[in-house]
């Protein structure tokens, strides 16, 4: 299968917010102590986890012919903002934790939703970045 990329430019003037247009949607991240006209990066990230969770379930309920009605997924971070504030920290300057409960609204018994679920976080591409960190490169340009 051929490579996939996905590619995207934020940009950001004078403040705080951050902008980046994805196809024909404007994407907002800014600080609510600033501008707060969106989402704060971090809340953003766990916003893709969530996401890209409910997303691929939807695929996987398709392919096993599961009548998924909806399901909530409540995303949680748990972080010491030390190293995120320069201070110093024995804790990762992200996330230490995440956890994420899915309310599957589906004609599932709890094991079934369990096991579902499984499938459903094995194949979420954001949950495997989370799992198996991939190699980030950065550079001035």
């Amino acid at each position: 299968m051929p490579e996939k990329i996905i590619e995207l430019e934020t940009k950001m003037g004078k403040g705080w917010k951050v902008t980046a247009q994805v196809r024909e949607h404007t994407l907002v991240i800014d600080q609510a102590s600033a501008g707060n006209e969106g989402a704060n990066p971090l809340e953003t990230f766990l916003f893709s986890l969530g996401g890209c969770i409910s997303a691929i379930a939807r695929m996987v309920a398709r392919e096993q012919k599961i009548d998924l009605r909806g399901m909530n997924i409540k995303v949680r971070g748990e972080m010491n903002s030390d190293g995120l504030l320069g201070k110093p920290s024995e804790d990762p300057v992200g996330f230490r934790r995440i956890t994420l409960d899915a309310d599957i609204d589906a004609d599932l018994t709890a094991e079934q939703k369990q096991q579902f679920l499984d499938t459903v976080c094995h194949r979420c591409p954001v949950h495997d970045n989370l799992l198996s960190a991939s190699r980030v490169e950065h550079q001035s340009v």
